[in-house]
């Protein structure tokens, strides 16, 4: 399966974090409490009367601690709006059923639209990895999100097949076909939803090990299920992940084209500039400088690999008062030159 990113984003999104979800269980509302007005550069961190809804519907959550989280239902997106957030060692399943999605781990991208078809993704992240995704306002989406423990997927594995060379690699991805069984199993959850009572937590939960039988089954019998092994991005965490580094990842991504200095960081986390490397550091395996370098690097690719900007505005754009300092850092990152990806140079 090739990446998919052919959805141009609007600069002037909105960009932030889910942060909340209230109402009763038949109808929800996500907001935000902390994102940036690209159009304006304000930053809101959660000041009375500046939340911002961005998802209505039938949302599910749903989260068995041992096995497994479910996400989605049938919602409306309110907003333009990007989400940014970290997502944790697992293996994450995307099922979308009506709409349009366009979402992204690292520079792993994938942008669906059910007018083509119907589409459904497994992904596995070995190690932590910014989360992207992108709303559009009136967008109505129909999906299911399954986030699955990779402890509890790796405690079974006995052998060399397919699913253990799958757990093996970060950010390896085997697009689902939709079979009628994982329809009726997807459909059936998001009908239910969120569970009020016993019975109904009990149901779910069948559904869903009975949707993972056959998305695994799935994966089993397939020769082929990896055409997009992408290296890792970042050294394995050597702790659990710190979700109070949530809100300064949700910051540095919507304002990495700023000047990110390790006082303003520092000052924004409400720590010293030691702690707050340390904790980076141990928390997610690089530094903070080189958290921000390459993600400007692989917002970078991305733009080289439109061929709409030159390598030297890409690497003023990405920081860089020399276009031959950004080569060699591009260079050292993916293993080729950016002049392999643009012809504007």
């Amino acid at each position: 399966m090739q990446n998919e990113c052919h959805r141009k984003i609007n600069s002037n999104f909105f960009k932030g974090s889910f942060i909340r979800c209230f109402g009763d269980l038949k109808h929800k509302t996500i907001v935000s409490d902390c994102y940036s007005d690209s159009s304006s550069d304000s930053y809101s961190s959660g000041q009375v009367g500046q939340s911002l809804p961005i998802i209505e519907g039938k949302i599910i959550s749903y989260s068995n601690d041992d096995i497994f989280t479910l996400h989605g239902g049938a919602t409306q997106e309110l907003e333009d709006f990007q989400v940014l957030s970290i997502a944790k060692k697992s293996v994450c399943i995307t099922i979308l059923l009506d709409g349009m999605v366009d979402f992204s781990y690292d520079d792993l991208c994938f942008s669906y639209d059910t007018s083509v078809k119907q589409r459904a993704v497994m992904v596995n992240l070995k190690n932590p990895v910014s989360f992207r995704r992108t709303l559009h306002k009136n967008n109505r989406v129909l999906k299911l999100n399954v986030i699955v423990l990779s402890n509890w997927i790796e405690s079974r594995l006995k052998g060399n097949d397919n699913i253990s060379a799958f757990m093996t690699e970060h950010l390896a991805n085997f697009e689902l076909t939709l079979s009628d069984q994982i329809l009726e199993l997807a459909l059936k959850i998001i009908k239910l939803g969120t569970p009020s009572d016993f019975i109904e937590q009990m149901q779910i939960e069948a559904l869903t090990q009975a949707l993972l039988l056959e998305i695994f089954k799935q994966l089993s019998d397939s020769t082929y299920f990896c055409e997009n092994q992408n290296e890792s991005r970042f050294i394995a965490p050597k702790s659990l992940y710190d979700p109070s580094l949530d809100r300064l990842i949700t910051y540095i991504e919507a304002n990495l084209e700023l000047d990110l200095s390790m006082r303003d960081l520092a000052d924004f986390s409400a720590m010293s500039i030691s702690n707050l490397q340390h904790k980076f550091k141990q928390t997610l395996g690089t530094s903070l400088r080189s958290y921000i370098r390459r993600r400007r690097l692989f917002i970078a690719k991305q733009q080289l690999e439109s061929g709409a900007i030159s390598i030297s505005e890409v690497a003023y754009n990405a920081g860089y008062r020399h276009p031959s300092n950004f080569t060699i850092a591009f260079k050292k990152v993916f293993g080729f030159p950016p002049q392999d990806l643009n012809i504007n140079s």
